[in-house]
């Protein structure tokens, strides 16, 4: 059996009984709203997370800066992909702090290195230094690039802010590699920027995605 609600000017809905046997119970609401279908979206549920951009690498760039918009977002994840030098490096990274990129010896990469010789966990990790190491030995052949999955905890000057990261590459010798941990900017500041850049060469080939988390 099915009800038809005939519209006030035309039209009509009908509500259709379901193909089971059984009862089923619907309850409506005591209060006054409109009826949710398979398109409506919900307002305020649905933005956590935002696009923000994309880019591709065009030319060879000695650095690549993201400037972070810290009144709308609380955090950012980035998806870098297949990014490669022109020469064999070592992945490095600054943080925007009061309108600059900060040179002096504030940061902390707390990282563990997978490779084909085994696992290093000390070589690559340190207090103080002048910038974040992201990543050691990056091959520059072809195929030889470097990709990362980034989630960066912008700060609000009550902690330190904190990179937690987790990447794929091949090395110079073209083992398959993967470094991740944590990266520290050791004071308690909001990050604005995030600055990536290689030991010796510059950028030629790659692209990445940036969403901000609210």
């Amino acid at each position: 059996m099915s009800i038809v609600l005939v519209g006030s000017t035309s039209g009509s809905i009908t509500l259709q009984e379901p193909a089971v046997a059984g009862s089923t119970v619907l309850s409506l609401p005591a209060t006054s709203g409109t009826v949710l279908t398979s398109a409506s979206t919900l307002a305020g549920t649905q933005s956590a997370i935002v696009l923000v951009s994309t880019a591709t690498v065009s030319g060879t760039v000695s650095t690549i800066d993201i400037d972070f918009d810290t009144s709308t977002f609380k955090s950012y994840i980035i998806h870098w992909e297949g990014i490669q030098g022109t020469a064999d490096f070592d992945m490095y990274a600054r943080a925007k702090i009061s309108g600059s990129y900060d040179t002096g010896n504030n940061y902390c990469s707390e990282t563990v290195k997978k490779y084909n010789g085994g696992i290093d966990s000390t070589t690559y990790c340190g207090s103080n230094f002048s910038s974040f190491y992201v990543s050691h030995n990056v091959g520059a052949d072809t195929n030889e690039s470097w990709s990362c999955i980034m989630d960066i905890d912008l700060g609000t000057g009550v902690g330190m802010p904190f990179i937690r990261f987790t990447t794929g590459y091949k090395d110079n010798a073209g083992g398959y590699v993967s470094n991740f941990g944590g990266l520290m900017y050791q004071n308690f500041s909001v990050i604005q920027g995030f600055r990536l850049y290689p030991s010796t060469g510059s950028f030629d080939t790659g692209c990445y995605t940036v969403y901000g988390v609210k």
